[in-house]
């Protein structure tokens, strides 16, 4: 019902206006030549007697609009060029024309010197005039320029992806993501407990981001509970030199060359989120198997950067930033206090560039490890340097260097990228290190790496290599951060070579079978000077069918410190059940682990609301080697304001209860707004939709305005176009959206706006008597008499008018000339305060 009345007013203001414009005569007038002179004859709706009472003015002028300045959004081509600019309009061709500038033309990426036009006075005239082929419309009521140029007077495309002068800085506002989860166990009637805080916050001034970084965590283990800072760095980001970011403070070196450390001081790194869609950065995904309810911790250089609470089966981690972008250390913690290791690599895909592209990263400041974290004193200062650059014929060379204290090292490497062979990357590395006086007999070592990457699709048989790396060291290379975590401490002298890598080669396949399912394998091999060798491996391979589908999964982690090698199997087969419960998401699933020789089956159930936001478990399960049964349930709720889950596991003498909680506040100019977990490195919109609450945002899953109409919108694409779009099925009745879509092109890490036009009231249909018992003019404006009301409407045939937004009582005025005797107001009140929209008869005087 809600939605045919809408379309129903819908069309009865389309109604009204369409037959005037459709039946109007155009003639110029001797003093205005861009005025139209209707002849109300033609309307059906008047039998010529009563001509004047339909007042056509509000349609006269060209556009809908006098000549004048306007602020202005500005599209060229489809695109958005500029916003909220002030532009003087004049007549000329019975339309409104934009009087515009050289530098405008320039700004929007006009080549101005392809144009035949040279003096000032040109500039006065229509843009095709300027322009050979170029049109122009102005759009009064979305306050638009809309221009058409042709491709040839168009500037080459640049490297950002949005000009400069469009990027939204976002209000000031200070953001904070919070993450907090823990577990409570009990092991053969021992109990202990663990809770972990992790805290990012970001406080926006301008283009500046003041970003904290910390967790806290406590453990009934050691009896420890402390806080740990993991970074503090401000932010800016610049357009010069294709774009990139100035960071000071506590951060990482890039780590597209080489590899990245954490260090405290300034850098200036090139930022491809500005540049074009297809070079954005490849993010590490960690995957792994849980034999039961399981805590998942992820850490570089020792640290913990996330970590989250897994049911039993499979995992994938996705939704962690990378803090120092080393390798990741990965501990799972079962149900029954087991802890299993193992190591990822986090290699990154050919450092291939564009022809003419330059991406570089400059560093300089002191290192800062782990240990520099826990007051160690091995901080050397140190500069480095890197950069790739786009050749002729699809080649890329690229290099770099690292100076300090005790350390140095060049790299050189060139990249090619193969119609046939697809991408590749060959670099040398050479480096000298200088050992401390502890370390008495390395003294001064240098060595060389070599790394050969490879990357390719292959399109006829759907297989993606994703990546391929091989990377060899002499034994007396050295990487800067390895040689500073010895200089810590971390190993003692006549250990180093166990530590000390040789070789390491890296493989990721994905195969496509379209009707016989996806395959994916993922495989690393370490090698070390003085001790055995590390080994990764999981595959995975799913199977749907038209009733059922069916899952495996294996893994195999060796690690070079550990005898023992940590052998895994996943089978799950699913059946859904929607068709018994009304199409609601409902599947029964069957689980069977293994794990050295230890076997644990499962059945259960598993589903999530109809909206995705609610997502349940429930499992039984019977393991081997006398384990007796076992069994976990979970939950999940993906709402407005935050993310929670919850489970409990159970087995033979031990159980476990799992808890967390994660989400983003927001402190802004227009109070304070909970959300979902929000992107600081990336962007975040709010939602700006005054008094429409519980209003459904189509931008993710769960995201709904909030009592006072506002909302943060996460993972937005900096320095890119994003449309952020509301549900107009989601408003209640007395909520009207006066637009449902707003595009934003945000900086990185910015809060930008959002509004929306709304009028939050009741409807009412309502037909306005002058005190002469004729209805109030055709064409007359009908507005609120309130102060800086949006809320406008009108007047259709025999004076009657559709208001949104209404109180239940006020003042309308209503004007169809600019004469004392051409409005007249009214005061209402309405009486049915629960009617989808009333109808009203009034006399306006």
């Amino acid at each position: 019902m809600k939605g045919s009345l809408k379309k129903s007013l819908l069309l009865l203001r389309i109604t009204i206006i369409c037959p005037v414009f459709s039946c109007a005569a155009v003639s110029p007038s001797p003093d205005n030549s861009h005025r139209f002179s209707f002849n109300p004859d033609f309307l059906q709706l008047s039998d010529g007697d009563n001509a004047k009472n339909i007042d056509l003015n509000y349609f006269a002028n060209a556009s809908g609009a006098a000549p004048g300045e306007y602020t202005v959004d500005v599209v060229m081509n489809g695109e958005l060029v500029d916003r909220q600019i002030k532009i003087d309009f004049f007549a000329q061709d019975n339309k409104l024309n934009a009087r515009l500038t050289p530098q405008q033309l320039e700004r929007w990426g006009i080549d101005t010197n392809k144009l035949s036009v040279s003096s000032p006075s040109a500039y006065q005239q229509n843009i095709a005039y300027i322009i050979q082929g170029a049109t122009e419309k102005f759009d009064a009521n979305n306050q638009k320029l809309i221009l058409n140029i042709p491709q040839s007077y168009l500037k080459p495309q640049d490297w950002l992806s949005t000009p400069p002068h469009l990027w939204d800085e976002g209000m000031p506002a200070l953001m904070v993501n919070y993450l907090f989860n823990g577990i409570k166990q009990n092991n053969n009637g021992y109990g202990s407990r663990s809770q972990f805080l992790s805290l990012d916050s970001s406080l926006n001034l301008g283009g500046w981001r003041l970003r904290h970084n910390g967790n806290w965590s406590t453990n009934s283990y050691n009896k420890e509970s402390h806080w740990q800072p993991v970074s503090v760095y401000l932010q800016h980001d610049y357009s010069f030199l294709q774009g990139g970011q100035f960071i000071v403070g506590q951060t990482s070196t890039d780590g597209a060359i080489f590899d990245s450390f954490p260090f405290e001081g300034a850098q200036f790194s090139s930022d491809d989120g500005m540049i074009a869609p297809e070079l954005s950065q490849y993010s590490p995904v960690v995957r792994g198997i849980a034999y039961s309810q399981a805590q998942v911790s992820v850490k570089q250089n020792g640290v913990v950067i996330y970590q989250k609470n897994v049911p039993p089966g499979p995992f994938e981690l996705r939704d962690f930033n990378q803090i120092f972008t080393g390798d990741l250390e990965v501990e799972i913690r079962e149900a029954d206090g087991t802890i299993r290791h193992f190591t990822q690599a986090t290699a990154v895909l050919p450092i291939l560039q564009r022809q003419g592209r330059l991406r570089y990263n400059l560093a300089f400041g002191k290192y800062r490890s782990s240990s520099t974290l826990n007051n160690s004193v091995s901080e050397p200062q140190f500069v480095q340097s890197s950069a790739a650059i786009g050749l002729p014929d699809e080649y890329t060379f690229y290099g770099g260097g690292i100076k300090a204290d005790n350390y140095a090292a060049v790299l050189l490497g060139l990249g090619k990228y193969s119609d046939f062979f697809g991408a590749f990357s060959l670099d040398v590395t050479h480096a000298c290190s200088q050992f401390s006086q502890n370390y008495k007999s390395f003294g001064k070592q240098q060595g060389q790496s070599y790394r050969f990457m490879y990357s390719r699709g292959f399109g006829e048989t759907n297989t993606t290599l994703n990546i391929t790396g091989y990377r060899y060291a002499t034994r007396g290379y050295y990487d800067f951060d390895e040689l500073q975590q010895i200089q810590s401490g971390f190993v003692d002298e006549k250990n180093i070579n166990s530590y000390h890598q040789r070789s390491r080669i890296s493989t990721t396949i994905s195969q496509d079978l379209q009707d016989w399912g996806q395959f994916y394998l993922s495989a690393s091999k370490d090698q070390y000077w003085d001790t055995a060798d590390g080994y990764n491996l999981s595959a995975s391979y799913s199977l749907p069918f038209r009733y059922i589908s069916a899952m495996l999964s294996l893994g195999y982690n060796k690690s070079p410190y550990y005898h023992e090698a940590d052998k895994s199997l996943f089978l799950s087969v699913s059946v859904p059940l929607n068709s018994l419960l009304n199409g609601n998401n409902l599947f029964l699933t069957t689980n069977t682990i293994t794990n050295n020789g230890q076997v644990q089956q499962q059945v259960g159930l598993n589903g999530s609301s109809q909206d995705g936001e609610f997502n349940y478990a429930v499992a039984q399960g019977w393991q081997n080697q006398n384990r007796g049964e076992s069994g976990n349930i979970n939950l999940n709720y993906r709402g407005p304001y935050a993310q929670m889950n919850g489970g409990y596991a159970w087995q033979k003498e031990s159980s476990q209860w799992t808890y967390g909680i994660s989400g983003g506040i927001t402190l802004h100019p227009h109070g304070l707004t909970l959300s979902q977990p929000l992107s600081l490195d990336s962007a975040s919109a709010l939602v700006q939709a005054r008094d429409a609450a519980s209003v459904k945002v189509l931008n993710g899953s769960g995201i709904y305005t909030d009592w006072r109409g506002y909302a943060v919108v996460p993972y937005l694409n900096p320095y890119n176009r994003n449309q952020i779009s509301l549900d107009v099925n989601s408003v209640k009745d007395n909520v009207e959206l006066l637009n449902t879509d707003v595009t934003v092109i945000p900086s990185r890490g910015a809060l930008v706006s959002a509004p929306f036009k709304v009028n939050v009231g009741n409807k009412a249909i309502i037909t306005l008597i002058q005190k002469n018992g004729e209805p109030v003019p055709f064409g007359s404006v009908v507005t609120l008499d309130s102060e800086n009301s949006i809320n406008s409407s009108i007047v259709a045939d025999q004076g009657q008018v559709y208001m949104s937004g209404l109180p239940e009582e006020d003042t309308l005025i209503a004007q169809w000339g600019e004469e004392a005797s051409q409005k007249c107001k009214t005061n209402y009140k309405l009486q049915n305060k629960t009617a989808k929209f009333s109808e009203l008869t009034l006399q306006c005087q």
